[in-house]
C-alpha cells in the first residue's frame, strides 16, 4: 500500500538521528572477489530485472537490480529502462534463492506500466536522476519482502550494504549473489574521483571500500540499503547508478539518493492508478476526514 503522508510524518518524528558510523579501512569484503551471500533469505526485496537468451538453460539472463518497495513497485536505474524496445521481454525475478536463474516454478512478474524520472538525461550529469519506477503485473505476495523509504539522508563515513549479480573480476557473472559493506563519502571526495558530468551533490552520493569493493556491469539498478536494529527495519538509501571501470581497479560507485528523489517516487505513485494498487480513492470533501483516510492506506 502507499504510504500516506501522515504515516511518514509519524515515522520520521521516531527516526534517530544516530547511525553507525564505520571507518572505510575495516571493510574488506568485494563484490568481485567473493562475499557470496550464504543466508537464505536475506535480501527478499532483490530484484533481478533479466532480458531473455538463448544461451541460459532458463532462457533468461541477468541484465540491472531493482528492490522492491511495495507490492508491485521496483525501483531501479532509468538508464535499464530507457531502450523502451525491450520493456516487454523483460522478466522480474525477485530473490528467492539467491541465484540469478530461473526455476520452472518461480514465480516471476512482468512491466506492467514504468516511469523514468522526467529530468533523466535532460540534466547534467546524467546520474542526476538516474532512477526508475515498475509497477509489476502482479502482485508479490511474500511477507517482508520489501523496503522502506528514507526520511532523511544519512550523514558521510555511514556504512551500507549494497549487492548484485554484477560482472565478477574474471569476466562473468555470478552464480550466486553478492554482497559488499562500503563506505558514504563526502561530496569533496567524490567530486575529486568523479567528473562534473558524473556526480551531483545531495541528488547523488558515492561509496568506497578501502579493499576495492563495489559494483561492476549489470549491477546498475541495485540497491544500497541501511538497516537500523531498534526498529528492525531497512531502509532504500540509494540505486547504483555507475561505476568506474575497469571495475576490478577502480572502487568509487555512484548512487542516485532515494531520499533526494522522494518527489518523484510519491509522484509515480499517484500516477500508476488506483485501481491497479488496489488502494482507496482521496474522500471527497465532508465524507471522510483525511486521517481516516490515511489509515485505510497503511
Amino acid at each position: 500500500m502507499i504510504q500516506s503522508a501522515v504515516l511518514m510524518i509519524i515515522l520520521y518524528s521516531n527516526f534517530v538521528s544516530s547511525t553507525e558510523v564505520e571507518d572505510p579501512t575495516e571493510l574488506q569484503e568485494k563484490i568481485y572477489w567473493g562475499q557470496d551471500v550464504k543466508q537464505w533469505g536475506k535480501y527478499p526485496y532483490f530484484c533481478s530485472i533479466q532480458l531473455p537468451d538463448r544461451n541460459y538453460q532458463s532462457g533468461y539472463r541477468h541484465f540491472c537490480g531493482g528492490a522492491l518497495v511495495e507490492k508491485r513497485i521496483v525501483i531501479t536505474a532509468a538508464h535499464c529502462l530507457n531502450n523502451a524496445s525491450l520493456i516487454n521481454d523483460f522478466l522480474i525475478l525477485p530473490n528467492y534463492r539467491n541465484s540469478p536463474f530461473k526455476h520452472p516454478n518461480d514465480r516471476v512478474f512482468k512491466i506492467k506500466r514504468y516511469l523514468l524520472h522526467p529530468y533523466f538525461a535532460k540534466q547534467r550529469p546524467t546520474t542526476m536522476h538516474d532512477i526508475g519506477i515498475i509497477l509489476l503485473d502482479k502482485a508479490d505476495t511474500r511477507k517482508n519482502a520489501r523496503l522502506e523509504l528514507p526520511f532523511r539522508n544519512l550523514p558521510f563515513h555511514t556504512s551500507v550494504t549494497m549487492m548484485g549479480y554484477g560482472i565478477t573480476e574474471f569476466g562473468d557473472q555470478p552464480y550466486t549473489l553478492k554482497e559488499a559493506t562500503v563506505v558514504i563519502q563526502n561530496d569533496k571526495k567524490c567530486l575529486d574521483r568523479k567528473t562534473g558530468f558524473e556526480y551531483s551533490a545531495f541528488y547523488n552520493f558515492c561509496t568506497q571500500n578501502s579493499d576495492g569493493a563495489g559494483g561492476c556491469y549489470r549491477d546498475a539498478g541495485s540497491p544500497a540499503v541501511w538497516f537500523y536494529p531498534p526498529t528492525n527495519t531497512t531502509y532504500l538509501y540509494g540505486v547504483l547508478s555507475s561505476e568506474q571501470s575497469p571495475c576490478a581497479t577502480f572502487h568509487t560507485d555512484v548512487f542516485v539518493s532515494v531520499f533526494a528523489s522522494l518527489k518523484f517516487i510519491n509522484d509515480a505513485y499517484l500516477q500508476f492508478s488506483r485501481e491497479e494498487l488496489r488502494c482507496p480513492r482521496p474522500p471527497k470533501p465532508g465524507q471522510l476526514r483525511y486521517e481516516e483516510w490515511a489509515k485505510q492506506l497503511e
